[in-house]
């Protein structure tokens, strides 16, 4: 089971953790602002936000969700174009 926060809302996964973020906000998340393109990085169709706890700050960086397996997004803040406001 991976826990993370997806545009504010918390998020129970129990995909297999290799599974490619871009898969789990897609296909089970139903967010479709998150594009299919290259599948290796170089598009950056699947771009996402993915924040992280610093001190007491959430640092930012962008990523590409394709190439970003479930298990490393545990505990983090994921934001996607849906998310944005």
């Amino acid at each position: 089971m991976t826990e993370f926060l997806l545009n504010d809302k918390a998020i129970r996964s129990d995909a297999p953790m290799g599974t490619a973020l871009l898969d789990v906000i897609r296909y089970h998340q139903h967010l479709p602002g998150t594009k299919i393109g290259c599948r290796e990085g170089d598009c950056g169709a699947c771009t996402v936000l993915v924040g992280e706890l610093k001190g007491d700050q959430v640092e930012y960086r962008s990523m590409t969700s394709c190439l970003l397996a479930l298990a490393n997004v545990k505990g983090k803040h994921i934001v996607t174009v849906e998310g944005l406001s």
